[in-house]
């Protein structure tokens, strides 16, 4: 029975102490944190997949649109472009394309410098088509 007595005077001595000592510290508001979505995405962007591929969906505008249009680069007063799966150039006329001069490059008779510019203005060419839909990558 005394050590009952014992701590509950211990207790009670603990309280008003600890009241005493802790009565000047203001009072603890909760805070809040405010996420903002550029901070959730940078927490996020490690646990998230990289290098996903978007499929193009295959509409009826984007056939009509690849079927009419090119893909021309226009290099040193030469433009080059594929269509037919045949690799074209032509001479430039003032910044335009003289269908006069068209003509389908022969690679077979090219040393090795040009056979590397003519693969740099073909990968060119083909840069984007997987994936031609301007998103950020992230």
């Amino acid at each position: 029975m005394e050590y009952f007595l014992g701590s509950i005077t211990t207790l009670i001595l603990f309280l008003l102490i600890s009241k005493a000592v802790f009565k000047d510290l203001p009072e603890d508001k909760p805070v809040s944190i405010r996420y903002s979505q550029s901070h959730i995405h940078s927490l996020m962007s490690p646990l998230l997949p990289k290098n996903i591929k978007f499929n193009n969906k295959k509409t009826q505008s984007m056939n009509h649109y690849n079927k009419h249009n090119l893909r021309v680069i226009m290099i040193e007063n030469s433009a080059y472009w594929v269509k037919d799966n045949v690799f074209y150039m032509a001479d430039l006329v003032s910044g335009e394309v003289n269908p006069e001069t068209t003509r389908v490059v022969d690679t077979m008779g090219m040393d090795s410098v040009e056979l590397d510019k003519m693969l740099f203005i073909m990968d060119r060419l083909r840069e984007g088509l997987d994936n031609d839909s301007g998103g950020t990558g992230n």
